[in-house]
């Protein structure tokens, strides 16, 4: 049992592992060239490449090819080239401009971090969206706003993955199937009007509910199916229920949050608990898998085969050791890629196929280590070769980096092109600013400026209640009752507050995301015991929480 070469802890490397890799080692000139077993543990592999993925911080900041000022996911301060998409994507520019020889005195990274600096990048990723310019990673929307991984909706705020026609949604995660009007909620699957809940199914008029499916007009509930009219799992009439509900409602600030602090601790204490969410899923490790079968401790996934170690997946086959992959079959060591096809090593990659070792190159394939290039094919350094001459000079280059050590792993974590304060990797694994300096990983301070406002009110200010809520507020800067920081309120948000009888938040919008972050489980596993037959299990529960786990078997029986 290997040591990670990070964090020193002995990790497992099993058959099927070697396995795969030799099934995703690519072939060239009719030469397989093997990959090596990882050097480092699965975590230490999700850090770096969650790294590399700034989904959320957006910044105003000028494109260096035109001087306009833009939106983009790099701050001003970014060492790199930054093109507004329409010009990105255009022939005003060419990759190949920047291609060089390959210097087999000098290890290869050190060579591509040379030309990673110099090849513009994109400045967001969002194509064909209207009324959506604060939106990152999402196509094909209307009018939403500091949102990410959004595709097909409209008017949503603050949210990040909502797929497949959502519509009307703030401060959201994971909202699929035509999920209209929700507010803090965690998985929901065509569902209307849920406040406050989690893992929601075709539900209706909901409040803080947690696993629940086709239920209306419920509050306080957990684990029910097909129900209406209920509070904390009791069974009312609709008169009882309605009366009820006249003496909680409207919601105050401080009523919302004594109710928020009731449901936490009654999803922790008393709602049942299967040791993985999965639907649909056989032979497979890990959670929140669905449609998947034969996967070894796999995440937040779905219409998975075949896969190890993979996180935010779907629709992948044959693969390992991969985050934020799509449409995509034999990928290894990959982030943030889509339609592609024996892939290694690559970061930001479309449909491209036979791609090793590559940033930020689209519809391409046979390419080695290169950055920027659009619908090219046999390059090496964004120089480009004849077919004879790549097949001739890629195993030479791979044999130097076997040499080097460098062959077999992902971009360094030093590479990556966001500090480590904006990247994805700081929510699962947090690092101080001292601790990530000490380790060669960026870090960035930048933040953008305050907004500009007639005046700041503190948080503690606000009217408790939205009808007390004076419409100027949409001129005012609120200072987050937490960090302090200010934020303003826009009207589409106002106007959503008002619909749905809601408090306006004291809390900055990263710090709402934040607190949604502390009540998703991590993504690693632990053995603990069923609580109700004792079975043995793995979970994503760690075994000092205090969560009634079940086993399959027993949340089935239990629950249905």
């Amino acid at each position: 049992m290997p040591n990670c070469k990070q964090c020193k802890s002995p990790f497992e490397i099993a058959d099927k592992d070697r396995k795969l890799l030799e099934k995703v080692s690519p072939v060239i000139n009719g030469q397989k060239q093997l990959i090596p077993e990882p050097t480092h543990c699965f975590d230490c592999r999700q850090q770096r490449r969650l790294a590399w993925r700034n989904e959320r911080y957006m910044y105003k900041r000028k494109c260096d090819f035109s001087g306009e000022e833009i939106i983009s996911m790099y701050p001003p301060n970014s060492p790199f080239k930054i093109y507004k998409q329409d010009i990105w994507w255009s022939d005003k520019w060419n990759a190949l401009d920047y291609g060089r020889d390959f210097d087999f005195s000098r290890p290869f990274y050190e060579q591509f971090r040379e030309l990673q600096l110099e090849v513009p990048r994109v400045a967001l990723v969002n194509k064909q969206s209207e009324n959506a310019e604060y939106t990152n990673h999402a196509a094909n929307n209307k009018n939403c706003y500091l949102s990410s991984v959004v595709f097909g909706c409209e008017d949503i705020y603050y949210t990040d993955w909502a797929i497949d026609h959502c519509k009307d949604c703030v401060d959201c995660s994971y909202l699929l199937e035509g999920s209209e009007i929700c507010y803090e909620t965690y998985y929901a699957w065509g569902s209307y009007m849920t406040f406050y809940s989690d893992f929601i199914k075709r539900c209706k008029n909901i409040w803080f509910c947690y696993d629940c499916i086709n239920c209306e007009d419920s509050f306080m509930c957990w684990n029910l199916r097909n129900k209406k009219y209920c509070i904390r799992n009791k069974q009312y009439t609709k008169e009882e229920y309605e009366a009820e509900m006249a003496k909680i409602f409207p919601f105050s600030y401080s009523g919302l949050q004594k109710h928020r602090k009731e449901y936490l601790k009654s999803k922790e204490e008393i709602a049942i608990h299967p040791a993985i969410y999965s639907i649909q899923t056989t032979g497979s490790t890990g959670d929140l898998l669905f449609n998947s079968k034969n996967c070894t401790a796999c995440f937040d996934s779905v219409n998975m085969e075949d896969c190890r170690y993979c996180v935010d997946a779907i629709d992948v086959k044959d693969s390992m050791s991969i985050y934020h992959v799509g449409w995509s079959e034999l990928m290894y060591e990959c982030h943030a890629i889509s339609t592609g096809f024996n892939c290694l090593f690559c970061h930001f990659t479309y449909d491209n196929r036979n791609s090793i070792c590559c940033d930020c190159t689209q519809n391409c394939s046979n390419v080695f280590g290169c950055a920027g290039l659009n619908q090219k094919k046999y390059c090496i350094l964004n120089k480009q070769y004849s077919k004879e001459e790549y097949e001739e000079l890629v195993p030479k280059i791979i044999e130097h980096m076997r040499k080097t050590g460098e062959w077999g792993e992902f971009f360094p974590i030093s590479f990556s092109p966001f500090g480590y304060s904006q990247s994805r990797a700081k929510e699962y694994y947090p690092l101080t600013k001292e601790e990530a300096i000490s380790q060669n990983i960026p870090w960035s301070d930048y933040q953008s400026p305050k907004p500009q406002a007639g005046k700041v009110i503190p948080a503690s200010q606000l009217p408790e209640l939205i009808k007390d809520i004076p419409n100027d507020i949409l001129n005012w800067a609120i200072e987050c009752e937490v960090t302090g920081r200010p934020f303003k309120i826009i009207k589409p948000e106002l106007d959503f507050y008002r619909r749905t009888g809601l408090p306006v938040p004291r809390r900055h919008p990263d710090q709402r995301y934040e607190d949604r972050m502390e009540t998703r489980n991590p993504r690693r596993l632990w053995n603990r015991e069923c609580s109700k037959c004792s079975k043995p299990v793995e979970t994503s529960y760690a075994p000092q929480r205090k969560a009634i786990i079940y086993c399959e078997d027993c949340y089935l029986k239990t629950i249905y």
